[in-house]
């Protein structure tokens, strides 16, 4: 399935250009980016990612009438509970670096530093469909920040079988293995699989 322009339902400027290096020419050809396409506050009101990249990018398609793509995500510790989880870009005001320091202080003196990122990324074609999918990366937590790519937790966050953070990583090699290209492969199986139609079983009536 081809896209010749393809909104992406996000205010992340990191988010964006990650996804504009992760999709490939033959899935999009016009990557654009919502703030420049207008104003719209969507309050993320549901408890999982899944709900809250639909409603996302369900809202942007209506206002918008373009195909628009979102994504929720978050950083998931088992020290935490599994948590912070769908509140990990809300769970403190301010900053990426007060966040991280949210985190190393919740995490201090604990043994058990597994971690994961979720993405949920919800496509949406205004009138007709939205298709959910979710991918994930699986890691461990640093005991200190590293690198200067990336936003987010990236700086604090070892992906299994790399000795240094989403932050020190080449973009083009987190761009491949993390939990949204995890997603988006999923998308792209699904789209390839089962075409536009609207009567695919993952995809739910707008």
């Amino acid at each position: 399935m081809f896209f010749e322009t393809l909104l992406l339902a996000t205010g992340n400027r990191g988010k964006y250009e990650e996804f504009r290096a992760m999709l490939p020419d033959s899935f999009v050809g016009r990557l654009l980016f919502a703030p420049e396409v207008g104003a719209l506050v969507v309050d993320e009101t549901g408890d999982t990612y899944a709900v809250n990249a639909m409603l996302k990018a369900r809202a942007w398609a209506r206002a918008s009438g373009l195909p628009s793509l979102a994504d929720d995500s978050g950083l998931e510790v088992a020290a935490l509970e599994w948590g912070p989880g769908v509140r990990s870009a809300r769970i403190v005001e301010g900053t990426d670096e007060d966040r991280n320091r949210w985190l190393l202080g919740g995490m201090a003196g604990r043994k058990d530093r597994r971690a994961r990122f979720v993405a949920a990324l919800a496509l949406s074609i205004p009138g007709a469909w939205t298709l959910v999918c979710e991918g994930d990366c699986p890691g461990r937590l640093a005991e200190h920040p590293s690198g200067e790519g990336g936003f987010g937790y990236d700086p604090l966050f070892l992906p299994d079988g790399f000795d240094v953070s989403f932050a020190a990583l080449p973009a083009a090699v987190k761009n491949a293995i993390s939990h949204r290209a995890a997603a988006l492969r999923v998308l792209q199986e699904l789209l390839s699989c089962e075409g536009s139609s609207g009567d695919s079983p993952h995809a739910v009536d707008v």
